[in-house]
């Protein structure tokens, strides 16, 4: 989300400190209210309207809620849109194993029908007979209504293990819907912590951008005081360099606003929440998880990272298909059973067993069958199909182990940088700090002129923001370190 910040911003930011001592201007905690004879010189420092600053339109009367790192992850979880499409996606394969399930026990059939029989010109015996009355009533020759109902099915009794691989397929298919939706919930967290971590880097330059400008403006004021009372230390030409140094430093603080207001736009989206929303305004800071050694990592990548469980799965899923095509080689036993009801009150019903009458009837029955598909040899090129399928997932789980692998030592190397990186900048601050402490201690004694200053404050300016960079990226890298190993409480928690 933010990208490294220029180091030219943090050579001219202090050098408003610099320019202050070097040319008189005083302690830059006490700036010096500048002349009534330069008044078009303080206009020129009071106009702001190159400075001002990109904020989000927000409604004044709502009262924004600052949300913590596990708040964002948390709102994250239940509103981000890509994690409803895998849920859904998970809901659908539960279902295909509830179809998988009972499927086998419901190959039943029902029908029913009911309607007007037409008229009878003749019987067995007689079908030439146009005597109607002989199997149909006086009172209803003209309405013939009737009615039926039937049922048929099979209970499957062995199968040669079509049922059971069937069902171990749908399961796999479950197991790699769960960890399908578990990477996804993984990317979501990394891209909501650098979010997170890039918009608490672009409030912390903010406040060494704003701490710059305000040295600036006092030296400014300091040399226009020097220049009122005739000072020959100081010239125009001095405070033009200054007038130069505050423009580009306003230029390069531009850089701050938009990438905060890139990042708030980020969060907003991912936790679902548009309005009212803030995060709480804290500096950056070291994470609180240590950096263990990366065998421990790797250990967690094989165990936990979601790809490879995937793949796995995966596996188990091809391998139950194999079985199942194989098994389709055989017949299916079973029990058939049927039941068939039929009246039809116009009709006289036939009491001759060997008889057929459609009209009126009730049978039920009975019997053990086999049902065998004989496309043999389409059937054996289907097994062939699927061992193919399982040796390509078998592949793709050597190469999701050996890819996680590398990207978990990469991201243990760009972690390990980031961390010796900040360790080195914070350092650097620090030794920049005690030489900005000597060198005003000497000029307090008179034994060094102020312009020694230039240096130290140089280098103390840019490893302040040097530090805050690598302070974001060392979080930034955890985070990742933590996706790529699957491993999500190595990640900083941000508290």
């Amino acid at each position: 989300m933010v990208g490294k910040w220029p180091s030219s911003l943090v050579v001219f930011a202090w050098m408003a400190a610099w320019c202050c001592v070097a040319l008189g201007a005083g302690s830059p905690d006490a700036p010096a209210a500048p002349a009534a004879s330069d008044s078009a010189s303080s206009q020129t420092l009071d106009d702001d309207e190159g400075l001002r600053e990109y904020k989000p339109s927000v409604d004044p009367t709502v009262r924004a809620h600052r949300y913590c790192l596990a708040e964002c992850l948390a709102l994250a979880d239940r509103n981000f849109p890509r994690l409803w499409a895998a849920r859904a996606r998970l809901a659908y394969a539960h279902a295909q194993l509830e179809e998988a399930r009972w499927t086998p026990w419901f190959q039943w059939s029902a029908t029913s029908m009911f309607g007007v029989a037409p008229a009878l010109t003749g019987i067995a015996s007689f079908p030439e007979s146009s005597i109607s009355s002989l199997n149909v009533s006086e009172a209803s020759s003209n309405i013939a209504p009737f009615f039926g109902f039937g049922i048929s099915g099979v209970v499957p009794i062995y199968t040669f293990g079509k049922i059971d691989t069937a069902i171990e397929a749908a399961q796999a298919n479950v197991r790699v819907s769960e960890w399908e939706m578990e990477k996804s919930r993984m990317e979501m967290r990394l891209d909501v912590r650098r979010a997170y971590y890039g918009l608490a880097l672009a409030r912390d330059v903010r406040v060494v951008i704003a701490d710059a400008m305000d040295r600036l403006a006092q030296a400014i004021r300091g040399v226009d005081e020097k220049i009122s009372k005739g000072d020959p230390s100081v010239t125009d030409v001095d405070r033009l360099r200054l007038e130069a140094y505050r423009q580009e430093v306003a230029a390069q603080s531009l850089q701050a606003p938009k990438s905060e207001a890139q990042t708030m736009a980020a969060l907003r989206f991912l936790t679902g929440v548009q309005t009212g929303f803030d995060v709480v305004d804290e500096p950056l800071k070291k994470p609180d998880r240590p950096l263990v050694s990366v065998a421990q990592y790797l250990e967690a990548a094989r165990l936990f990272r979601a790809d490879i469980n995937m793949a796995r799965s995966g596996v188990v899923a091809r391998r139950a298909l194999v079985d199942y095509n194989r098994a389709r080689l055989f017949p299916d036993l079973g029990l058939g059973l049927s039941a068939d009801y039929r009246s039809t009150p116009s009709a006289i019903q036939q009491n001759n067993a060997w008889a057929n009458d459609p009209f009126n009837h009730f049978n039920y029955g009975f019997a053990f069958g086999v049902r065998w598909s004989l496309d043999l040899l389409p059937q054996a090129a289907r097994v062939q199909e699927a061992e193919s399928q399982l040796e390509e997932v078998r592949a793709n789980e050597r190469l999701a182990l050996g890819g996680a692998m590398v990207e978990v030592e990469k991201a243990y190397a760009d972690a390990l940088e980031a961390k010796q990186r900040e360790e080195a900048w914070d350092k650097t601050e620090h030794k920049a700090k005690e030489w900005i402490a000597i060198a005003n201690d000497h000029i307090e004694l008179g034994t060094w002129d102020e312009r020694t200053l230039l240096e130290p404050l140089r280098v103390y300016g840019n490893a302040r923001v040097q530090h805050l960079t690598a302070l974001m990226d060392y979080n930034v890298a955890m985070s990742n370190l933590a996706l790529v190993s699957g491993w999500d409480s190595a990640a900083p928690s941000g508290t």
